[in-house]
């Protein structure tokens, strides 16, 4: 595992960390409903753009796993 400081945050990276995102909301969030995870996740690419410092965990193959911020 590697852990950094994003910088540069590409099309691709914000579609990886909203699977991420979604992910650990679904299993630890259990009071929101479908449709509201659905509404919050609209909110969360712009969201992920605005961070000042992103931390990104990266696995062996350098896929995100997980990220904070």
């Amino acid at each position: 595992m590697k852990i950094s400081e994003s910088v540069e945050r590409t099309p691709l990276l914000i579609e990886q960390l909203i699977v991420i995102w979604e992910k650990s909301v679904k299993a630890t969030h259990l009071f929101l409903s479908k449709k509201e995870i659905k509404e919050i996740k609209r909110y969360v690419p712009q969201a992920l753009k605005e961070i000042a410092h992103l931390i990104i965990m990266r696995n062996e193959k350098g896929c995100p796993v997980a990220f904070m911020g």
